[in-house]
């Protein structure tokens, strides 16, 4: 390392006009004495607001991340709890359902029943209507039927029939139908 003021001392002894790079004894000094003030005003007075600043906007950077957390975590919570409620009320939906469906199943068999019971009656009732109609077109027909019988007779037979004498053979001839 070239030694800097040894260069200077001997440019002095030649008699040189000193050389403006290199410093001088005073200016050193007077160097290392405003570097020292400068040290400590940038330790002592302009660093600590900025260092206090710097904490500042950490301490707030982890509460932002731990407010995010806290709300994920809540948000999460949330969700779950939603999702069981939800469950539940799908599963309290689909008893509803199954109750509703019991009921209209229910009620549909006893509308079914009274129906059948309805056409029963009914069916009783044309059953009876039938029959009294067929005995009442019988009798009707009972004193046409004889004559007639009793007409086709005479004609076979080629004499007179007697009506009266032959009813018990025509109405043992009309029931046996």
């Amino acid at each position: 390392m070239i030694n800097l003021w040894a260069l200077a001392a001997e440019a002095e002894e030649a008699g040189d006009p000193p050389n403006p790079v290199i410093p001088t004894e005073n200016e050193i000094v007077w160097a290392a004495i405003f570097f020292i003030l400068l040290w400590a005003l940038m330790k002592y007075v302009l660093l600590p607001p900025i260092m206090k600043a710097m904490e500042n906007r950490s301490s707030t950077i982890q509460s932002g991340k731990d407010a995010a957390d806290a709300a994920t975590a809540a948000l999460g919570s949330a969700r779950r709890s939603h999702e069981a409620t939800l469950a539940e009320a799908r599963a309290d939906a689909s008893t509803i359902l199954a109750g509703a469906r019991a009921a209209a199943d229910e009620r549909r068999a006893v509308l079914q029943a009274e129906a059948d019971t309805e056409i029963a009656e009914m069916r009783r009732s044309a059953q009876a209507e039938i029959d009294q109609a067929r005995a009442d077109a019988l009798t009707g027909m009972r004193g046409d039927v004889s004559s007639l019988a009793v007409g086709a007779a005479e004609i076979v037979l080629g004499r007179s029939v007697d009506a009266g004498s032959q009813q018990s053979v025509i109405d043992q001839a009309l029931a046996a139908d």
